[in-house]
């Protein structure tokens, strides 16, 4: 039998990723949604519903997100129960990544986004107004 000279210091276990797929609550961000403030936002209005948060494309080519979390025809496709899109166009290649949700909303404040196509509930307005607001009635409502 051989010794080893090495000493374990510490261990730390990874934290569980969760599929994006697999999630019943889904908060997704786009370029409308992509600054810091409003990322935090989004992913504690993820962790209210028990969620996760997922994003689109330019997200993950802008290096803010992994791939992992990215919807569409290049990601993954989602089908939860529930889908909030946020800041995001809805792009034809987002769209089918995600057009069988159950419940999709969306907010944007561009009237003629193609997202509102696809949403059962449409919100125009700005994500970083609304977004606050949402959060703030989930908490007085628990």
């Amino acid at each position: 039998m051989l010794e080893s000279a090495i000493e374990v210091i510490e261990t730390k276990k990874k934290p569980k990723d969760v599929d994006i797929a697999e999630a019943e609550v889904v908060v997704a961000v786009g370029r409308g949604a992509s600054s810091e403030a409003l990322r935090a936002l989004a992913a504690e209005l993820a962790e209210l519903l028990g969620g996760v948060l997922a994003c689109t494309r330019p997200m993950v080519e802008a290096n803010i997100f992994d791939s992992k979390h990215q919807i569409g025809l290049s990601g993954r496709t989602v089908k939860p129960k529930l889908i909030f899109c946020l800041g995001i166009s809805g792009a034809v290649q987002f769209a089918a990544g995600m057009r069988s949700s159950d419940c999709i909303v969306a907010i944007n404040s561009d009237p003629a986004a193609p997202i509102f196509d696809v949403a059962h509930y449409c919100v125009r307005g700005d994500v970083g107004e609304i977004l606050p607001r949402l959060i703030q009635k989930i908490k007085e409502g628990r």
